[in-house]
């Protein structure tokens, strides 16, 4: 199995490896070692690489680059893409552009997270024609420094694009058409199913690329594991230490990769990314906007599907709660057979769900928004990207006049599942206009869920924040000026660098 590598456009053979092995692991077994690990959990930024993938633009097939976290990607996932990494950008004696501005802007001193600055901007510097504060923070979200500060490394992003038009070309917009020819042959050429033997114990992988052939081998292997990016479940293999016997891929089946916009409804495919669902999710939530920016980081964006983050089922993900406020439902697809079913009863106990063995999400289907609907969505986490919630919050409100006629709630981080909040919404129409509101969702809140308490957060803790975001919510929709002072706080930060 084949990808292209850095500065080549001959294929690069995966070779013989356990499917459980990393993106990032497969780097250092092969002497690239720029790439650094620093947490194994897609959280530090010091092992980011670039992805170039063929997608669809404007009718027209083309190469597309983004970062990602070679740390949880698996390294099958490679196959049929271009990698690129930091030791692919130097050209002969000459440094790249990005890393010409760092060395000039002094934006490294350890040098420990200093390569994977360089990568997530040498993505900027290919998406983008114009940058600005907001892009480039949004490009750096998901990479951390703990020497050098911020302040350099954005200058050095602002320095490499003021000096871009002087520039000639580089290795990669030089030979875009010849890299998109190959990349276009290794996908029409290649099958990926693999197993592999280590004393003993057999490895499988399977990455099938139609609905027909991922519902074939789901009901030969239904205990098999089904993962997507893997942003959340490739954890288990790199800090539990746990491996997979068998790993389905479904990220290369083209049915769960649309996103078809109907008149009523707008359906997700379970493979589409964040990215990739951004424009028409903010085309009908505009306030997602924000929201998806607090979910994480945009290598995490770039990676990570819909599809798996409510398949998970982690009690703290962040969409399903949203979904569910907007009444979503989830297309469940076994061989022939498909159901549609409440994204809120998809969700049984702690990481149970109502699947069947050899079942998968095939789309979720969401309902599009009347003129009277408002979309409200809080999250509340220490860190401002990138971070795990200890609350999170989703309202779907319809007002007539400046009173709401029907409420939908749903929190995360309440209960051991993405949860409605049946009780609160009673309370949120009956005292919207009364001072107790707040007195009166914290007494809906005990009654309706037993929040926990872990590092993140105490139970009472997650019962007042949640109380107080009702409120919060309230305001807005009468529209106080209510203050993030998250938002405030990281903007200040940045311009006071």
């Amino acid at each position: 199995m084949y990808f292209l590598l850095n500065q080549n456009t001959t294929p690069t053979e995966l070779g013989e490896i356990n499917p459980n092995t990393t993106v990032l692991q497969w780097l250092r077994i092969n002497n690239l070692v720029g790439s650094k690990e620093g947490c194994a959990s897609g959280d530090c930024g010091a092992c980011t690489a670039v992805i170039g993938e063929l997608v669809v633009e404007n009718k027209k097939q083309v190469v597309k680059y983004k970062s990602i976290n070679t740390c949880i990607a698996l390294a099958y996932s490679l196959v049929g893409k271009h990698l690129i990494t930091i030791e692919g950008l130097k050209e002969g004696k000459d440094l790249h552009p990005v890393q010409q501005a760092m060395v000039d802007e002094s934006g490294s001193q350890c040098g420990f997270c200093t390569p994977g600055f360089v990568m997530s901007l040498f993505a900027l510097y290919h998406n983008e024609t114009k940058i600005n504060l907001s892009k480039i923070n949004d490009a750096l979200s998901g990479n951390l420094c703990r020497c050098t500060g911020y302040k350099p490394i954005i200058a050095a992003a602002f320095s490499s694009f003021n000096e871009k038009s002087k520039k000639p070309s580089d290795y990669y917009t030089q030979n875009r058409t010849k890299i998109k020819q190959e990349i276009i042959r290794l996908n029409e050429n290649q099958k990926v199913s693999s197993s592999y033997t280590n004393n003993g114990n057999t490895v499988r992988y399977d990455a099938p690329s139609s609905l027909q052939e991922l519902a074939k081998v789901l009901s030969e292997n239904p205990a098999a594991q089904i993962i997507a990016a893997g942003t959340d479940l490739s954890l288990e293999i790199t800090q539990s230490l746990k491996e997979f016997s068998h790993i389905v891929n479904v990220t290369s089946v083209k049915e769960l990769q649309t996103i078809r916009d109907g008149h009523s409804e707008l359906e997700i495919g379970s493979a589409v990314t964040y990215q990739g669902a951004s424009r028409s999710l903010f085309n009908y939530w505009p306030d997602l906007e924000a929201f998806l920016h607090r979910f994480g980081s945009l290598p995490i964006r770039n990676w990570a599907t819909i599809g798996g983050n409510i398949a998970n089922a982690s009690p703290i993900g962040d969409m399903p709660p949203v979904l569910i406020a907007l009444e979503a439902k989830l297309k469940l697809r076994k061989n022939s057979n498909v159901r549609l079913v409440k994204l809120e009863d998809f969700f049984v106990s702690y990481k149970n769900t109502i699947l069947k063995k050899g079942e998968f999400i095939e789309s979720i289907v969401i309902p599009k928004p009347t003129s009277k609907e408002q979309l409200i969505t809080h999250k509340i986490s220490k860190r401002y990207e990138d971070d795990i919630s200890a609350v999170c919050m989703a309202i779907n409100i319809t007002l007539s006049g400046d009173q709401p006629t029907s409420v939908r709630i749903a929190l995360g981080g309440m209960s051991g599942i993405p949860q409605r909040a049946h009780q609160l919404e009673k309370v949120l129409i009956q005292y919207w206009n009364q001072d107790n509101l707040t007195q009166q969702a914290y007494k809906a809140l005990q009654k309706e869920f037993t929040p926990f308490s872990d590092v993140r957060a105490s139970a009472d803790y997650r019962l007042k924040v949640s109380a107080n975001l009702v409120k919060k919510s309230n305001l807005m929709m009468k529209g106080e000026n209510v203050t993030d002072l998250a938002e405030t706080t990281q903007a200040s930060s940045f311009l006071e660098a």
